[in-house]
């Protein structure tokens, strides 16, 4: 009998993989490994093959052949690697992009799409990196258009723009560049963000996020139509995350007094669903209900299943007065750094200092970064009157005012600008703020010149006042960055009318934290009174401690105010008019 033709069945698998009959292309590339054994290329197609009919178990043992029989070959490597990646495999993914790259530096695919696992896994630098190899070998499409994802990922909105802006030029149609594109028009506050996420949400490939861009997009303008599409949205997919802590962020800030309503709907019809149940009672922490978000917990039955809601259960507790509820559940706690941060906390509020050093001390020790640690740490400090409070704080150093030099007219045109952005009617959920509006995207990302011009300002502000630190302290938060690149992280603006107010706060994303004044009420001049003004130092009073501030600031139009992101501080109210100002983080890399 004449053996069968491996040429001609090769061919016949495939044209089948083409038809996507991976049955038939699976039973000729067989024949051909019964015939002449493990090939390369045979072993290659099977694994294309396995993976196009969603086995993804045989397509990662034909590629471990394919690549065993031709350890050289870079498509097969750079084939492999995607897989890996798309099964959530990204360290092997990375190892085996590396080896591949190190033997075929200049392979475009393989540089391209290791970019892509990088950003996938939050490296953006890394990608960024690749894809200048990329680019300077072969500029196409795909390439710019990753060269416009690492850019954006790596807050570079303006470059990102232009990548993208030059892939549409050349494919009008490209997903990728079409969805980074809109929401760079968003954080700019481009006039045709809407427009933009209306073309994708009319696509038949358009993916959730492009229905979130879209209602946040109304929603900065001014138009309640993106409440009734999330609204709509999670009543057909209720268990969506997403969408539901959307909608009540954005029911809350429209000043509804019901914003977790369709929460409960959900869960009305899908009871037993985990996911929506802790999503649930983390909104309603957020907003500072902790007794309702400890009711939710309870009626989710899942309290006490586990450390991590056993955890939640303690947190809730303490937040919501419940002390020995709490004591009792820290008990039974294995050891963990957010158990000691929560552990540390409670029994601050519960009269216990030098318990809650203990605690914070080894948070601070495992994660010298952790801000919100060293903040508890220092107020645990300070009620123990340890003079390492004093280390810490320094506030004749660590706290300082700048003069941006900004005349009236400039700064009653910024704050018009500004007013033109405060679109929502409450404050944010889980933000400081009371009696008054925030607005959410990166501010200094904002198109407007007058707020790139006052961006810029303030960000010589900061490098003089990084210039005029003390040393290098490698055991202190702020100083052990002395030496650091700073960057800004989260901008923005906020505006609090009659009796608003910031809770004191932290801002635990940041090195150093701020607070710009814009716009001020007449009471601000009060030097006995005080309203409006700064408070630096003061424990949140949900904590209970009678400790004072350490520093006070009167706001003046025009000022700036720099101080560490780990210290607690909070504004006091003011009977009437508009205090209106700009805040940042500064992140150290």
């Amino acid at each position: 009998m004449t053996p069968p033709d491996p040429n001609r069945l090769f061919a016949q698998a495939e044209d089948a993989f083409r038809r996507r009959d991976y049955a038939a292309a699976r039973c000729d590339l067989l024949a051909i490994r019964r015939t002449v054994g493990v090939h390369p290329v045979v072993a290659h197609l099977a694994a294309l093959v396995e993976q196009a009919d969603r086995r993804p178990d045989a397509a990662c043992a034909a590629f471990a052949d394919a690549l065993a029989a031709a350890p050289n070959d870079p498509q097969i490597a750079n084939n492999y690697a995607n897989l890996l990646h798309d099964l959530g495999r990204t360290a092997d993914a990375l190892a085996l992009f590396g080896t591949a790259i190190a033997a075929h530096p200049d392979v475009v695919d393989l540089r391209r799409n290791r970019a892509l696992t990088l950003l996938a896994v939050g490296d953006p630098a890394a990608a960024l990196a690749d894809i200048a190899v990329a680019m300077r070998l072969r500029p196409d499409v795909v390439t710019v258009t990753a060269q416009g994802q690492a850019l954006l990922a790596l807050g570079r909105l303006d470059a990102a723009a232009d990548a993208f802006d030059a892939a549409l030029a050349a494919e009008p149609q490209r997903l990728a560049a079409l969805k980074g594109r809109a929401q760079i028009a968003l954080a700019r506050g481009e006039p045709d963000a809407v427009a933009r996420y209306r073309t994708l949400h009319a696509r038949p490939d358009r993916d959730p996020a492009t229905l979130l861009g879209l209602a946040e997009a109304l929603e900065a303008v001014g138009d309640p139509a993106g409440l009734a599409l999330l609204t709509d949205a999670v009543t057909q997919q209720p268990d969506w995350i997403d969408g539901q802590e959307r909608l009540a962020r954005m029911r809350s800030e429209a000043g509804m007094v019901d914003d977790c309503a369709e929460f409960r709907a959900g869960l009305a019809r899908r009871p037993r669903d985990a996911a929506l149940h802790a999503a649930y009672w983390q909104a309603l922490a957020r907003g500072g209900r902790h007794a309702a978000a400890l009711v939710a917990l309870e009626d989710s039955g899942l309290c006490g299943t586990d450390p991590a809601y056993r955890l939640t259960e303690a947190v809730l507790a303490s937040e919501a007065d419940q002390p020995e509820r709490a004591t009792a559940l820290f008990a039974t706690l294995p050891r963990s750094f957010d158990g000691d941060l929560a552990h540390g906390r409670h029994a601050l509020r519960n009269g216990d200092p030098a318990a809650a050093a203990a605690r914070l001390e080894a948070c601070v020790a495992e994660r010298p970064d952790a801000v919100s640690a060293w903040a508890h740490l220092g107020l645990a400090w300070s009620v123990l009157e340890d003079p390492r409070a004093d280390w810490l704080y320094r506030p004749d150093v660590f706290v300082r005012t700048h003069d941006l030099s900004l005349d009236q007219a400039a700064l009653a045109d910024l704050a018009e600008r500004l007013r033109g952005l405060h679109r929502t009617r409450a404050h944010p959920i889980g933000q400081s703020l009371r009696g008054g509006t925030q607005t959410r995207a990166a501010l200094f990302a904002h198109h407007d010149p007058a707020i790139r011009a006052l961006r810029d300002r303030l960000a010589a502000a900061v490098a003089a006042h990084v210039t005029a630190l003390p040393p290098v302290d490698a055991a202190h938060p702020l100083l052990r960055h002395r030496h650091a690149a700073f960057a800004f992280a989260g901008s923005w603006s906020v505006r609090l009318s009659a009796s608003g107010f910031h809770v004191s706060h932290i801002h635990p994303m940041g090195v150093l934290s701020s607070a710009c004044y814009i716009a001020l009420p007449a009471a601000v001049a009060d030097e006995e009174a005080r309203a409006g003004w700064l408070e630096i130092g003061r424990p949140p009073a949900a904590l209970g401690l009678d400790l004072p501030p350490f520093a006070t600031i009167r706001p003046q139009p025009g000022r700036l105010v720099l101080f560490p992101s780990y210290v607690f501080h909070g504004t006091r109210p003011f009977a009437d008019g508009e205090r209106l100002s700009v805040a940042f983080d500064v992140t150290a890399s």
